[in-house]
């Protein structure tokens, strides 16, 4: 029923504005290609994959790795102004030789050449245009890879683009997971009672909006509202209560508010954000299934945590007001999570979160606790082509101790969570030509570390990693 009021609205929003599309511009038809190409090199100490030192066997040493990328953007434009757009990715991962060596292919179906973006626009009107189809989206006060809630999510389905003078309106809907894909069965035998998601029907969906207003060219303020309804087929407990909860659905609300803006040398930016317990950590890029264990029939069972969800509402939000002295800039980047909030991966700075732009980060921010982080920033533009970035960050936390504090969380005898960390990095900007730069980046991450209920020794080494990143846009 309700994928069948769902269509309804859509063939009532097409119908209502199909008179206006006659409005919209005569273009000229035909296809555009541009794309990016991103190049890798990078050096981590030993302590990334020894776990700070605590893992002993196999013995772990550093790594110097390097990686790859080729991506298209196609566009295709007919007559009356609808297009249709499709991103293509060409061999990215590590190196190695691919004739022999299949492992170093890194992408969804173990080929080197996917596209995974493919969806059309309809303009009905200069005021009105949808896209339907499998898109990315970010909300947020700066550019892709860079916001803290919501940046470069992957989603299928449909959304607006409604503008009126200053203010643009993005409604959307969008299918999260379809069971017609899935059709998971969960459990097996007396203890295990079996639930089915029915073909077509049990999905996981999102609705909601978006809203951006210039109130002039300086100053912009935004936000978004949404509800994620999840009807896949939930577990009940097991009759011999060997784990703790069954498969659980990930459904609630979400939201976030934001600003950018400047006046003379002052600047500032920030966003506030809030996610329902159920959907702590939907915006981490974790794939949201809903197989919450694994287990040995009669025997012991092996709970493994759900990525997604946790047991409190979660809050998160930074601040970063900015003061610009000719050609330096000083920020200052304050921020908090709590109840199990984890911001979008792209949120930080070198070695605490940023892995979207940082291939060295150490680790994310949110994760094993309640964060509170300070970070100074100094950028100075040398000259047009040079850029040096300097930060200095301090991050508290107070780490998750029970089950379900955070997504993910067991609160096993090995699981280490941060006390504080102190960051100290670079990274060094140089524009070679037009549409070509390298990003060189070097970082320092001294934590204090603690094992929850666990007296076991621990390690606390310091981790540092350096990268140059060559990237081409065309």
């Amino acid at each position: 029923m309700k994928k069948v009021l769902v269509a309804g609205a859509a063939l009532m929003l097409a119908g209502g504005l199909y008179t206006s599309a006659a409005s919209a511009a005569e273009v000229k038809p035909g296809v555009v290609i541009t794309g990016d190409s991103r190049v890798r090199v990078y050096y981590k100490s030993e302590e990334y994959k020894s776990n700070w030192g605590n893992t002993k066997t196999p013995d772990y040493s550093a790594t110097t790795d390097m990686d790859s990328r080729v991506r298209l953007n196609v566009t295709g434009t007919a007559a009356g102004g609808a297009y249709a757009k499709a991103r293509i990715r060409m061999s990215e991962g590590q190196m190695g030789d691919m004739d022999t060596d299949t492992s170093q292919i890194n992408n969804l179906n173990s080929n080197n050449i996917w596209v995974d973006v493919a969806f059309m626009g309809i303009p009905f009107n200069d005021t009105v245009t949808v896209e339907l189809g499998k898109y990315r989206s970010t909300y947020g006060p700066l550019g892709a890879t860079y916001n803290f809630f919501y940046d470069d999510v992957n989603l299928t389905g449909g959304r607006g683009i409604i503008k009126a003078g200053s203010l643009e309106v993005n409604p959307f809907i969008e299918w999260m997971d379809e069971s017609q894909n899935i059709s998971t069965t969960s459990g097996s035998g007396a203890d295990y009672p079996a639930t089915v998601d029915t073909n077509s029907d049990d999905d996981e969906m999102r609705f909601g909006a978006h809203l951006k207003y210039n109130i002039n060219k300086d100053w912009v303020v935004g936000g978004m509202i949404g509800y994620q309804s999840d009807d896949r087929a939930e577990s009940p407990v097991p009759a011999n209560g060997n784990y703790s909860a069954g498969i659980t659905q990930n459904n609630g609300g979400f939201g976030s508010v934001y600003t950018k803006g400047k006046s003379g040398q002052i600047g500032v930016i920030g966003e506030l954000a809030v996610t329902a317990a159920d959907l702590n950590g939907f915006n981490s890029w974790i794939e949201d299934g809903n197989t919450s264990y694994t287990n040995t029939y009669g025997s012991t069972v092996n709970w493994v945590s759900d990525q997604i969800g946790s047991n409190d509402t979660g809050f998160g939000g930074y601040v970063q007001p900015s003061y610009t002295m000719d050609k330096l800039t000083m920020s200052l980047n304050l921020g908090f999570t709590a109840g199990g909030f984890l911001p979008d991966r792209a949120f930080g700075f070198v070695m605490l979160g940023g892995l979207d732009n940082s291939v060295i980060t150490r680790q994310a921010i949110g994760a094993t606790g309640d964060w509170l982080w300070a970070g100074l920033i100094a950028d100075y533009k040398i000259n047009e082509q040079l850029k040096l970035t300097g930060n200095l960050v301090y991050a508290d936390v107070s780490a998750w101790d029970s089950p379900g504090d955070g997504p993910g969380w067991t609160n096993s005898n090995t699981s280490i969570a941060i006390e504080n960390a102190w960051e100290l990095s670079a990274v060094l900007q140089y524009t070679i030509s037009k549409g070509m730069n390298v990003y060189v980046s070097a970082g320092y991450l001294d934590p204090s570390l603690e094992y929850v209920n666990s007296t076991l020794p621990l390690e606390d080494d310091a981790s540092f990693g350096t990268a140059a990143r060559f990237e081409l846009a065309f």
